[in-house]
């Protein structure tokens, strides 16, 4: 059994997709100004996906989001002893106007 996935799709441009929107249907969530549609099997959720990337409409999908995403330990991962390190005093030339 396939798993449902609500699908929302959202920006500036989504206004001039409305009637694609309407004949996929989406409806529009006034409250958070976005296209949603609940129940989609994870194909037609790939083909939005799709045509979002496409024109270049920012979408959410039920099925990919990301929780308790710790960024700075994304950031650090296995690199922090390297870029801990002290780094040398560099000496800068000074400019000619004042010698």
């Amino acid at each position: 059994m396939t798993k449902k996935i609500i699908f929302s799709a959202f920006g500036r441009d989504s206004y001039y997709h409305r009637d694609w929107f309407k004949k996929k249907g989406f409806k529009f969530d006034r409250s958070a100004k976005k296209w949603t549609v609940s129940s989609l099997s994870s194909e037609n959720a790939e083909e939005f996906a799709s045509y979002c990337r496409k024109y270049g409409l920012t979408f959410e999908r039920s099925d990919r989001n990301i929780k308790n995403f710790n960024y700075t330990e994304y950031l650090w991962d296995g690199q922090r002893e390297e870029l801990m390190k002290p780094y040398k005093q560099v000496s800068l030339p000074t400019p000619k106007s004042r010698k």
